[in-house]
């Protein structure tokens, strides 16, 4: 089954729209591309017919599901977690009063180390050129460990430090949240609060780090 076929059977279209060919056709051979389409010109059926042909599982990062209403109330939880980790790095304790202040992007996000390992794929990659299909796959593979312990230890050090290049490297991933986090109401914060106290002993965190014990009093705010 060829992409034509594809595009036939679960599509229902004979033949492919302006500017669609050239980008299937490039996916299809691995190769990297950038297409940039008005609204309506068809852009799904881009990632679609080579994610119907190619092995493995393709995965798609859209903005448009922001705009869902349960996707924003994920969005808020999202946000409700970081808020509740900057609170306690920053020596405050774990109240609702406190987490609201702090921010709802945080450096060591899961959506920053995914861009990490994005970008570092596509560089590796641009120097990696395998023109055999198979030997090419059996390297992507390979590499998935390296690109996780490059991406991993930039994560790490984006937590430890906060000189001008951790803050120039971290910036992507900063917008990025700008997407996937959203301000949460205070309910669903108390919710984040119980989730970080079942696994985490953040009174002991303060006391061992900040040096100072919680005083019960403070958490009726």
């Amino acid at each position: 089954m060829d992409k034509y076929d594809i595009l036939k059977k679960y599509f229902g279209y004979t033949g492919f729209r302006k500017g669609q060919e050239f980008l299937v056709d490039s996916i299809l051979a691995g190769r990297d591309v950038l297409g940039i389409m008005p609204t309506g010109a068809g852009k799904s059926l881009c990632y679609q017919v080579p994610a119907l042909l190619l092995p493995g599982v393709t995965v798609v990062v859209s903005p448009l599901i922001s705009l869902m209403k349960d996707i924003r109330r994920v969005y808020m939880y999202h946000g409700a977690e970081h808020k509740c980790i900057n609170c306690i790095e920053k020596g405050a304790p774990l109240t609702v009063k406190e987490v609201m202040r702090c921010s709802k992007q945080h450096r060591r996000c899961g959506t920053s180390f995914l861009l990490f390992v994005m970008f570092i794929s596509v560089v590796l990659f641009f120097f990696i050129r395998v023109e055999n299909p198979a030997y090419r796959i059996l390297i992507r593979v390979a590499l998935i460990p390296v690109i996780a312990g490059i991406s991993y230890e930039i994560i790490r050090l984006a937590g430890k430090s906060n000189n001008i290049l951790v803050r120039i490297i971290s910036a992507p991933g900063m917008w990025l949240q700008g997407l996937t986090t959203r301000e949460p109401d205070e309910s669903m914060v108390e919710v984040a609060i119980v989730a970080v106290e079942a696994v985490f002993d953040w009174k002991g965190y303060l006391k061992e780090t900040f040096g100072y014990e919680v005083d019960e009093s403070w958490m009726e705010g």
